[in-house]
């Protein structure tokens, strides 16, 4: 490869993490939560939904995003999907008013779209510029939003006892546009000798369209493996530190294990999908899913200081599984219409994301022990495990009657 071919592969990646490290930023909006309630007298659950609504759009966005930029470039998708993202951040600072409307619309849904159309695009041109190697490449990009939390959450709380929520959502914003200015800048798909090399390496196989890929019986395993693999973390995160706490762990312990369990996320996100270029994906993933289903059952029988340890395998297995996905749809459907593929099948987030508070909103409202929850959250893993089975069957069963090789 080129010097300046590699100048360029190494500034795409730098600057595409950089600007997937924002799309992280929903996930500290509890921190931002008291806030907003104290200035603007919005109850709790009207603050929970600006979290909720950027979930679901950045899904929307993704496929939007994914079918813009393999239709015409990264860099048009990067463009609009970056600056919809920051004009969202720096709109909300200005939004805390008695009516949540305008939030609701800014920092939900504006936020959540604009994230949704950069991150599956910078995900699926990592893949491009790699395609020898994909599962590292989308690792890399993928643990930069892991690993949001862990340095922007202590910088917006020094931020908002100090300046309040507005200026602090400014000072975000502006940090937001400059990811989106360097995305625009370097952000795009590879030159000709990369090309067609990706085309050589990663486009043997069939490349599915979306609409091809929604017609067969692989899609809906991988979509049902990722619903059900994230809904026992999604049920046991918000619970992480509380429970903790009820069994009898000190506080500051409880809080580590969450700063421990952001950086395993972050972690995960990047050695996993590395180490199953290797090795095969649909293997490593079974891995993370026994963990799971281990981790949700010890939280029921086990002692109370392992609910320490189990917070924190459960944060490195969501990881695990955020990490792997992006290059898993990449192996099974092909890599040329990668970013909009990936975002139908990040439709198992939205799904997951309303199902977990439901199911614990069920288990509080009938007045049942926290084990209920978690003992939903073992059964959903076991059909996360049972759904990866059936897709591993069925991608057995086609290599059988097609040419090229299994992927996974």
């Amino acid at each position: 490869m080129e010097k300046g071919t590699k100048f360029v592969r190494t500034m795409m990646m730098v600057c595409g993490a950089f600007a997937i490290f924002f799309t992280g930023f929903p996930h500290v909006w509890s921190i931002y939560q008291p806030y907003a309630m104290e200035l603007t007298g919005w109850s709790q659950g009207q603050t929970s939904m600006c979290f909720y609504l950027a979930m679901a759009t950045f899904v929307f966005g993704n496929i939007f995003g994914g079918r813009l930029q393999d239709k015409y470039s990264p860099r048009l998708a990067v463009s609009i999907g970056g600056g919809i993202f920051a004009a969202g951040i720096l709109l909300s600072a200005f939004c805390m008013l008695p009516s949540p409307v305008m939030i609701y619309l800014t920092y939900g849904v504006m936020q959540g779209f604009g994230q949704g159309m950069i991150y599956t695009t910078i995900i699926s041109t990592a893949q491009k510029w790699f395609p020898d190697r994909p599962g590292l490449a989308s690792g890399i990009v993928v643990t930069a939003n892991g690993l949001c939390g862990f340095f922007l959450a202590p910088l917006s709380r020094m931020l908002l006892a100090q300046v309040g929520i507005s200026q602090t959502l400014l000072i975000v914003g502006v940090m937001v546009t400059v990811s989106w200015l360097l995305g625009w800048k370097f952000i795009k798909n590879p030159v000709s000798s990369v090309k067609s090399t990706a085309q050589s390496s990663g486009e043997k196989a069939h490349q599915y369209t979306s609409g091809e890929m929604v017609r067969t019986k692989k899609f809906y395993y991988l979509l049902s493996t990722m619903l059900f693999g994230l809904i026992s973390y999604l049920i046991l995160s918000p619970l992480s530190q509380t429970v903790q706490i009820e069994r009898g762990i000190s506080a500051s312990i409880a809080v580590s294990a969450v700063m421990i369990g952001s950086v395993c996320n972050a972690g995960t996100r990047l050695i996993l999908p590395t180490l199953a270029d290797k090795i095969g994906r649909i293997g490593c993933i079974k891995a993370v899913l026994l963990v799971s289903v281990a981790a949700m059952a010890l939280l029921i029988v086990g002692p109370a200081p392992l609910t320490t340890v189990c917070v924190i395998l459960m944060y490195g297995c969501y990881g695990g599984i955020m990490g792997s996905f992006p290059s898993l749809t990449s192996s099974i459907f092909g890599i040329r219409h990668s970013g909009e593929n990936y975002g139908f099948v990040m439709i198992g987030i939205v799904i997951a994301t309303f199902a977990a508070p439901a199911i614990t909103g069920v288990v509080n409202s009938a007045g049942l022990d926290v084990n209920v929850a978690f003992a939903a959250g073992a059964v959903s893993a076991v059909l996360s495990f049972l759904s990866l089975l059936l897709l591993e069957r069925e991608i057995k069963a086609e290599s059988g009657t097609e040419a090229g090789v299994n992927p996974c």
